[in-house]
């Protein structure tokens, strides 16, 4: 399995018919925000069930607007390799049932490309709710139960034809030969009853074949299950979904056998009623919990179902990817020229496409076996801090290289360099000076932060904070406000903050300027308060360096000690607190060579004693950040250079890197940074911080258990 497929995120958002047609606005990457344009619901094309044409009347049509046709040209050139997710709402159904599917794009000069079909644009619908996306499949072996509906009296009492029991088992068996897959079997007959009790053991993935079908009149999918005599028994959509919902809501959200994939080889298993953008039997499921659910808008012939599923798990077991696979399964179908290649459906929830993973690959001194002892051991004994970077925001605020590129947009920064966001903040101070950069940069983390949660800012925080302005909103604020700790647990299975605050370390350093950390520490306290395990009150603090140092005291401390019970987030580079924090954020290339200077000749003076002296018998967890960042550079070279060293036989440093994909020999560059780390006495850990997080979380708690009864 690869990890080497990476795209940009576009969002198509479609929102309700208003007097000047439905809304449509695009989102890229999570952070940026194009449009709105609008969709004319009488210029809607007649389709003429000729595919390639259809598709590209559809795009046509969707492109219509000259705002979203420019934006589209423009994220198109920046971004080739995109990931599609088409948000319809809730109060735009009848906009389901036209086959996005089908979409293609042809321009003068290039080869039309079905944008479904592509493995530079897969291609998924999304039905938004409050619904976490799923985490990867990381247990092997991968657990698939495969259910087979063949009730004996199908032809006899519904003129459909029997399926072939053997043939599509075998067929699975075929396709997963010499992966670590696990298949099972549901023994005939398929009733409701054996498949509930059967997912009730764990597993990964649903294949389900059978027929199917959508009553119009009813507005409801049925599925042609059989009873216990094996006669035909008609389950409707509800009655499945119910099932799975009842078994994903009683399910331990730490189990790693949990239910990620279903997949409907069924007729008419994704249509959905013009009436409510839930009916049907996918977007029920959707709704049940599951993240990602492949079935059929239409009647499927039986060897178009076939092929598809074969090529798109030999894919999907090759890299992971469920919405690539769904694509790539797609254009096969297109290349046999076999009919119905746009029937097949994919509503997915899952961040970045990513159904199945494999656990990160470590390079250290020590054997793997003995990495996580001794981490383990080390955050037990509270000698542990972790440091945050950039990258544990993603999904929550935009990235540094987003946020520069909408800087050097906004004051037409001239160099070649755009993403490089010290670079762009140097320019805007020359320009704009300080006040008005650190402005500009907190209302965009601000804006950043809305669109992550699906609003629109409040007038409040459209301006960003003007001193002196009494109904502005901090960053700090409208995190506070907008309820973030408690809603992103719904969006997200495995927040990053809210894992390192369940894992509880005495200190927290970060880069970031967000104040997402204290408050995960704080609902963590909270949920101890209310189970008893904690009797004092709610105490975090959040602290900064001394920018001015006072006269007569060089040396200062945090009281108390940052220990479990008062633990600290320790802002590295500032705040948003409206004073000398926020003042001194570090943002241009020139902040950061002052900052250098600082921290590296005077730390005993901006930073406290007891700090120092914990970081001198610590082992460090870099979280969220890439080698040439300035914050990372400054991190390690200035404050780091002779404390990670320090002691390093009892101590173990973790940088967590992303693999190197656009390197011309990636094995060398990969061998260039753990050399380089070596210096510092730095591990890698070869995956992504979500990734990396997750992981520990679900060993610590492993370890915990262990010597909990072990007394």
């Amino acid at each position: 399995m690869t990890t080497s497929h990476t795209f940009a995120n576009l969002e198509i958002r479609i929102q309700e018919h208003q007097e000047q047609g439905y809304k449509v606005d695009f989102t890229l990457n999570h952070e940026q925000e194009f449009g709105p344009g609008r969709l004319d619901p009488s210029a809607q094309p007649d389709l003429t069930g000729v595919p390639a044409d259809d598709g590209q009347a559809l795009l046509t049509w969707l492109l219509a607007d000259t705002t979203l046709q420019k934006a589209w040209e423009r994220i198109r050139g920046q971004y080739p390799r995109r990931r599609l997710r088409l948000r319809i709402d809730a109060d735009a159904p009848e906009l389901h049932a036209l086959p996005w599917e089908l979409l293609r794009e042809a321009t003068d000069g290039t080869p039309a490309l079905d944008l479904a079909a592509a493995e530079s644009t897969p291609f998924s619908r999304y039905l938004a709710g409050a619904w976490q996306p799923g985490s990867p499949i990381l247990q092997r072996p991968i657990k698939i139960l495969v259910a087979i509906a063949n009730p004996t009296n199908l032809q006899e009492r519904y003129k459909l034809a029997p399926l072939d029991v053997d043939k599509e088992w075998a067929d699975l068996q075929q396709v997963t030969e010499g992966v670590n897959v696990k298949l099972t079997l549901l023994p005939q007959p398929c009733t409701l009853a054996a498949l509930q009790a059967e997912l009730k053991k764990g597993y990964h993935i649903l294949h389900y074949i059978g027929h199917g079908a959508f009553s119009e009149q009813q507005e409801k999918a049925v599925l042609f299950m059989a009873d216990e005599d094996n006669q035909v028994a008609l389950v409707s959509d509800s009655e499945l979904s119910e099932v799975l919902a009842t078994q994903l809501s009683g399910s331990d959200t730490q189990r790693e056998d949990t239910l990620r994939l279903v997949f409907l080889a069924s007729c008419q298993t994704a249509t959905r009623s013009p009436a409510d953008a839930f009916r049907g039997l996918a977007p029920g499921l959707v709704a049940a919990g599951v993240p990602a659910v492949l079935a059929m808008q239409d009647l499927v012939p039986v060897d178009t179902a076939r092929a598809f599923s074969r090529v798109f798990y030999q894919q999907l077991l090759s890299h992971g990817l469920v919405d690539l696979a769904s694509n790539e399964a797609r254009a096969a179908l297109l290349a046999a020229k076999k009919p119905g290649a746009a029937i097949p459906v994919l509503f997915m929830r899952l961040r970045e496409g990513v159904l199945l993973a494999q656990e990160g690959r470590i390079t250290s001194s020590r054997s793997a076996a003995a990495f996580w002892p001794f981490l383990l051991d080390k955050i037990y004994d509270s000698k542990c801090t972790p440091f945050l970077g950039p990258g544990v925001t993603k999904g929550l605020l935009p990235q540094p290289e987003t946020l520069a590129e909408q800087l050097a947009t906004q004051y037409e920064y001239p160099l070649p360099d755009r993403r490089n966001l010290a670079r762009v903040a140097q320019y805007m101070v020359i320009n704009a000076g300080h006040e008005s950069l650190r402005q500009t940069y907190l209302e965009q983390l601000q804006k950043g932060l809305y669109t992550a949660l699906g609003e629109s800012p409040p007038q409040a925080a459209r301006g960003g904070r003007r001193r002196g302005s009494s109904d502005t909103l901090t960053l700090t604020q409208t995190i506070d406000q907008s309820g973030w700790v408690e809603r992103i647990l719904k969006l997200q299975e495995n927040e990053i903050h809210h894992r390192l605050a369940d894992i509880e370390f005495p200190l927290y350093i970060t880069t970031n300027v967000d104040n997402f950390m204290l408050e995960a520490i704080k609902h963590k306290q909270r949920q101890q308060i209310e189970a008893g395990e904690r009797k004092n009150a709610v105490d975090v603090r959040r602290e900064g360096p001394r920018w001015q140092p006072e006269a007569g005291r060089p040396k200062y401390t945090l009281d108390p000690d940052p220990d479990l019970d008062h633990p600290v987030v320790f802002h590295l580079n500032g705040y948003d607190d409206g004073g000398l924090q926020e003042e001194n954020l570090v943002l241009s290339e020139d902040d950061y060579l002052a900052h250098f200077a600082r921290i590296s000749h005077d730390q005993e003076t901006i930073l406290p004693t007891n700090l120092l002296g914990m970081l001198s018998e610590h082992t460090f967890l870099f979280l969220g950040y890439k080698l040439e960042d300035w914050q990372f550079r400054v991190v390690l070279q200035g404050l780091l250079d002779r404390i990670a060293q320090a002691g390093s036989d009892t101590k173990l440093h973790v940088g967590v890197q992303l693999a190197i994909e656009d390197a011309p020999d990636i094995e060398k560059a990969q061998a260039y940074l753990e050399d380089y780390l070596k210096r510092f006495n730095i591990s890698i850990y070869w995956g992504t911080t979500q990734q990396f997080v997750t992981e520990l979380h679900t060993r610590w708690l492993t370890y915990l258990a262990k010597k909990e009864a072990a007394g």
